[in-house]
């Protein structure tokens, strides 16, 4: 073997799983990871913790190559600082892949690989909930396939991770021995995977035509305003009388509720807000509703990130406060803190709840940018009684970049786990209705059916953690047993 045919398997499987996952091509999901998994079956003397050491950082300089002009952009700061963040976040990611496939190939068995893998997942899972950057499920690569996403339902994000990484180990098993007929079992569980999906959706959208509630229009406001755009006395009242005008154009949709973008408004909330009162008056005659993103004010430099349910009158239902702010770019960790250009010189107060928002059409859960990338985030308000979620977001800093769809598709995943209508308003983003089966409506007039579906997958949230352990338990004790005979 060339000495360099190790380096060039690990790159490819890098490359093929950034691409996978980002990208969305749900075929390279089940492939993804042959090249790199082919090298460390057929002892090539290629160790797993420098095949994950270059695997990762080709994954991650592709991943995490928006940082160095988009740190810039977000702080004001010279590029510098955004190559330090970059190198930094590739070393991280690529100390993290070492050390997963050096657990994995402890024991070079395909399930015990893809038990590790998922385990693994779900703690980066915990661990890095305010830094969505970091946030790679295997499992990101099928959202853009209806049927692949529907036993996100079951087994969720982490379920599906788990059957990929499985079947890129057996697929690489079995042509690193040279047993191909061994093939014909990955592809079964392929195949199986995808009837079972379309077999989902058909059960699901046959039963959900029942016993799904009345639905009701939702107008989703896209302002598509700049992000770095300062309101400011030179450009305030342009921006205002901009909103006020896209109001008008959606009232004359007929909506029930309008569904606003996060922070759309870049000063804290207040009952007799001048903006606030206009936009009120304006739909009050059509008996309106609106879900609007504003800061709180808690104290002179410290705001939640909240969502507002006001009803028409200007009463005010309720409000969510966004749980998981961004690290250091939202809230504060060990005194850092990066100067967000938009920010004002506010750090963000986690909220205390993920109560849903009571509307007069159903119980509201609500997301508010990165949380729809963490499905305990969604999963936990549906168990407090969501009927249907609001994802309310600015994709205004990455409108250039993959990030878009990623962030969409993620919401995908979350629809199809909770089994819950999902709404997206996000500034400069992917924008629509992505229904309960997992489909696709991007207008900017939905009709939204609340239900009251308790999906598997949020029912059991940590079923896929828990068989992952069982089978990492089982397969030590087998091999230790073996060994000893």
């Amino acid at each position: 073997m060339n000495r360099y045919t190790p380096i060039v398997g690990a790159i490819a499987s890098g490359l093929c799983l950034f691409i996978a996952m980002q990208h969305t091509v749900v075929f390279l999901a089940w492939l993804a990871l042959v090249p790199v998994f082919i090298l460390l079956f057929n002892g090539s003397g290629f160790t797993p913790f420098r095949a994950g050491i270059i695997m990762g950082a080709t994954l991650a300089c592709c991943a995490f190559a928006w940082m160095i002009t988009g740190v810039q952009a977000f702080t004001g700061l010279s590029v510098g600082y955004g190559v330090g963040l970059f190198l930094l976040c590739v070393m991280l990611f690529s100390l993290g892949c070492a050390g997963v496939l050096w657990l994995a190939f402890r024991i070079p068995n395909p399930l015990y690989i893809a038990a590790v893998w998922t385990l693994a997942e779900i703690v980066l899972q915990w661990a890095a909930s305010g830094l969505p950057w970091f946030l790679f499920h295997a499992g990101n690569a099928v959202s853009a396939n209806l049927y692949a996403i529907q036993p996100a339902a079951v087994i969720g994000v982490a379920g599906i991770s788990f059957i990929i990484v499985w079947v890129n180990a057996l697929i690489a098993k079995a042509i690193a021995n040279g047993r191909y007929k061994q093939l014909l079992f990955p592809g079964s569980i392929v195949v199986g995977y995808i009837c079972w999906g379309w077999l989902s959706l058909v059960l699901f959208e046959r039963t959900n035509n029942v016993a799904q509630q009345p639905g009701f229009k939702l107008a989703i406001l896209q302002q598509n305003i700049p992000p770095e755009l300062q309101w400011d006395e030179a450009n305030g009242n342009a921006l205002a009388n901009q909103l006020l005008q896209q109001e008008r154009q959606c009232i004359a949709k007929h909506p029930n509720l309008i569904l606003w973008s996060e922070s759309v408004i870049p000063w804290t909330y207040a009952p007799n807000d001048d903006l606030v009162k206009e936009l009120l008056r304006n739909s009050n005659a059509a008996n309106i509703s609106h879900v609007l993103g504003m800061n709180t004010a808690i104290t002179n430099d410290v705001v939640c990130n909240s969502a507002y349910c006001l009803l028409p009158g200007g009463k005010l239902a309720g409000r969510y406060d966004k749980r998981t702010p961004l690290l250091f770019i939202e809230q504060c960790w060990q005194g850092l803190l990066l100067p967000f250009v938009s920010a004002n010189g506010y750090s963000v107060l986690p909220g205390s709840n993920n109560l849903p928002l009571s509307t007069p059409y159903g119980k509201a859960g609500i997301l508010i940018c990165n949380e729809s990338a963490l499905p305990a985030a969604a999963a936990s308000t549906v168990k407090q009684g969501a009927q249907f979620l609001l994802n309310l977001s600015n994709d205004g800093w990455f409108s250039n970049t993959w990030l878009v769809n990623s962030h969409f598709y993620n919401a995908r995943l979350r629809a199809v786990e909770t089994r819950k209508d999902v709404a997206i308003n996000s500034n400069n983003g992917r924008c629509g209705l992505i229904s309960a089966s997992g489909r696709i409506t991007e207008e900017d007039l939905v009709t939204i059916r609340p239900n009251a579906v308790q999906a598997i997958a949020v029912l059991y949230t940590f079923l896929p953690a828990c068989i992952c352990v069982c089978i990492v338990l089982a397969i030590i004790i087998i091999n230790q047993k073996t060994k000893l005979t």
